[in-house]
């Protein structure tokens, strides 16, 4: 079936941009607070005269800058998911896409079954190899593949298990 994934410590050049700009919109916030400072605790007559006569072109211009970055940044972040293949044996797990997985479910050491309001037919897993994040389509293709995934994980006794979406 085809799904969504990510792996943790190899993104996407898209996330890698994604960051930077998030990044570096925070760090221009930050320097446009600094540069505010020192007026914060002054007189209100010493503070309108910061923000109209001393400040206004950079600091507006900056601000401008900063939010321009964090709105294309948090619009590069949605694209962060590879799209890929997977399938489940008895014995692994194999996702075949841009950056090709193989979690054996022996060496599994955390399967996190989410199906939260915002976080829709999820499945975090952690290995000794990747840690992976799977996103579904369909409440049918999660379901399925989510219950086989307990069947084969219960077998292993040093899995820890969350789950939320069958209680």
């Amino acid at each position: 079936m085809r799904i969504k994934y990510t792996v943790k410590y190899h993104p996407t050049p898209i996330k890698k941009v994604a960051t930077v700009l998030l990044v570096f919109s925070m760090l221009v916030f930050f320097i446009c607070d600094l540069m505010w400072y020192p007026f914060r605790n002054a007189i209100p007559e010493m503070q309108a005269l910061a923000l109209f006569y001393i400040m206004p072109k950079i600091f507006w211009d900056l601000n401008n800058i900063a939010v321009l970055h964090l709105v294309v940044g948090f619009g590069l972040w949605l694209f962060r998911w590879r799209s890929g293949n997977i399938e489940l044996t008895d014995d692994k797990l194999i996702i075949d896409g841009s950056y090709p997985v193989i979690i054996k479910v022996v060496n599994m050491w955390e399967v996190d079954i989410r199906d939260f309001k915002y976080e829709r037919f999820r499945i975090r897993l952690d290995s000794k190899t990747d840690a992976v994040q799977l996103k579904f389509r369909t409440e049918k293709e999660f379901e399925t593949f989510s219950l086989r995934l307990i069947e084969l994980a219960g077998n292993v006794d040093n899995i820890k298990m969350k789950n939320n979406a069958y209680i």
